[in-house]
């Protein structure tokens, strides 16, 4: 026999508490110290090395398709071809993401900036002006590009 679980509403005591908590989030989220984004740079020269390694694999297995698609077209043709669509979709959002961290990198070193080498980085709202602006935002476009990519993939799955 199940037992009913009564749930109070929380009382005003506790959802004081929770407001000062997220008030507390905000204002750390807003005070992101450069310590914390060299962490990031730390974390971006790791993911580059990673996807260094993958590119030099994914070359590779391409290259071994393209040798079996000329040998047996009939057989391979079909899915080297889908193959190549997904590197295609892939670079371009690949291509598009680095696009959006150039421009974070201008918007917070001017016309010079290096995206591997941010001077400027207790500018704080370069990704804010580049993502979120109201006019000329990016964020919504890489949002839909991730959503459409992920929608192809999934169409390639059976």
């Amino acid at each position: 026999m199940k037992r009913k679980v009564i749930q109070r509403p929380p009382s005003a005591r506790q959802k004081m508490i929770n407001l000062m908590y997220i008030v507390l989030l905000a204002m750390l989220a807003m005070n992101v110290s450069s310590d914390v984004l060299n962490g990031f740079k730390i974390v971006e020269e790791s993911l580059s090395n990673s996807t260094s390694n993958a590119t030099l694999q994914n070359d590779k297995a391409y290259r071994e398709f393209a040798a079996a698609d000329s040998i047996n077209h009939e057989k391979v043709g079909e899915w080297y071809g889908k193959a190549l669509y997904v590197k295609q979709i892939s670079d371009s959002l690949f291509k598009f993401a680095d696009e959006l961290k150039l421009l974070i990198a201008i918007e917070a070193d001017g016309r010079d900036a290096d995206v591997n080498d941010i001077h400027n980085r207790e500018d704080l709202e370069a990704a804010t002006q580049v993502m979120l602006h109201p006019s000329r935002g990016k964020g919504g476009q890489l949002y839909d590009a991730i959503n459409n990519y992920r929608e192809k993939i999934l169409e390639m799955v059976t």
